[in-house]
This record gives structure tokens, C-alpha cells and sequence, in this order.
């Protein structure tokens, strides 16, 4: 039987961090999938049309047909978020945002957890392998949540003061963040594992609550 990988494997950034991650200004900036993936959603499921609209309408004409150059301001997001809540219709807007944080998800899994990991976390029982990977996406919170604090347990992620949570305006943009997480601990953990937001900022809570369990 080949050696177990070396749980230290998953402490240092399995995300592999991009060149110019951060904060610049003072200002919560986020991973460029949280535009990308959104993009693509909105093509599978609104179409190129709502998609290049809904850019115009949030000030985005320029990244409607190329990628962001590097990490993006939360506040873009929102933007963006925003018109997908005013322009579509509650289930449509809802599906593109949970089709978005699966697209991100395959992304991750896809580039940025390597293999060492991956083989690490099957091999482990599940509330291990879950509570190890709570620890990698919390040492990369700034992918998905800037500079917020990130609050942890063994069956939850917390963000406090999420910064990309639009509020209080009738549409949860943490659809997003519940379908990131589900595609990463069904694929990683065990594909009985279901997200649950239990606490959100645009409800009045003071924290973006995550339940990770399983069904």
C-alpha cells in the first residue's frame, strides 16, 4: 500500500494562492471566479443576451467577453449580483447563482487542490476528511470572502460581516457560497454531504452561517 500523504498537505494553501492575491486599498477584494463563473452561468442558463445586459447594467460592459486580470473588488460582485436579482426572475436569478458556485467549485477541484490532498481526504473517515477540508477553505477565505473574519467548527463555516452578501434585498447571493461548498465536501468528503445556510447577514444575523452535515 502507497505511504498516506502528509497531513501538513493540506495546511499550506492547497487552493494554490494566484499571483497578486489580497486586499489592495482597504477594500475586500474576492477571487475573479466570482465573475467568471457567474458569467458562464448566466450564458447556460439566461443566455448570451441577459448575459452582456446584466454586464452593461452593472457597469461590467468590459469583462463581458474577457476575464478579470486578477482578484476583483467585492463591491463588482455585488454589483453584478445585483442586476442577476433585478433583471431575472427569483428562480431563474437563484439558478444562475447555484450554477455559478458549482462552476467555481469544479474549478477549485479542478486546479487548485492537488492530488496529494485529494488522496489525503479519501483516505480519511469522513468528520476528519470534513473537518480538515473547513480548515483549507478557511485558510483561503480570501478566494470567497476578503478580509472578513472566518469563524469555524466542526460542522460549520462562518463568515462574519460577509462582504458578499447583498443584505437585505429579498434575493440571497449566498446561494453562491452554499453551492461552492456542497460541490467541494460531496466531492472531497462524501457525496452524502449537504450546505445549509443557518444564518445569514441579510436576514439581520451578524455572520454568513454555513451547516456542513450530512443527509
Amino acid at each position: 500500500m502507497s505511504a498516506m500523504p502528509d497531513a501538513g498537505t493540506l495546511d499550506a494553501r492547497p487552493f494554490a494562492e494566484p499571483a497578486g492575491a489580497g486586499v489592495s486599498a482597504g477594500r475586500h477584494t474576492v477571487g475573479p471566479n466570482a465573475i467568471i463563473q457567474t458569467r458562464a452561468a448566466l450564458d447556460q442558463i439566461a443566455g448570451a443576451g441577459a448575459r452582456q445586459a446584466i454586464l452593461a447594467a452593472a457597469g461590467l460592459a468590459s469583462l463581458s467577453e474577457r476575464d478579470p486580470d486578477g482578484m476583483v473588488e467585492a463591491d463588482i460582485v455585488n454589483a453584478l449580483n445585483g442586476e442577476i436579482a433585478a433583471r431575472l426572475d427569483a428562480a431563474t436569478a437563484a439558478a444562475v447563482m447555484e450554477r455559478a458556485g458549482a462552476l467555481t467549485g469544479d474549478y477549485i477541484l479542478a486546479n487548485r487542490i492537488p492530488g496529494a490532498a485529494k488522496r489525503l481526504l479519501a483516505l480519511l473517515p469522513a468528520p476528519l476528511a470534513r473537518r480538515m477540508l473547513i480548515r483549507a477553505i478557511a485558510g483561503n477565505a480570501w478566494t470567497f470572502a476578503g478580509q472578513a473574519q472566518i469563524d469555524t467548527g466542526a460542522d460549520f463555516i462562518a463568515i462574519n460581516a460577509n462582504p458578499l452578501c447583498l443584505g437585505r434585498s429579498g434575493f440571497s447571493s449566498c446561494i453562491w457560497h452554499v453551492a461552492v461548498f456542497r460541490r467541494l465536501f460531496t466531492a472531497l468528503v462524501d457525496p452524502a454531504m449537504t450546505i445549509h445556510e443557518t444564518e445569514c447577514v441579510g436576514h439581520g444575523g451578524e455572520a454568513c452561517r454555513f451547516g456542513i452535515v450530512k443527509a
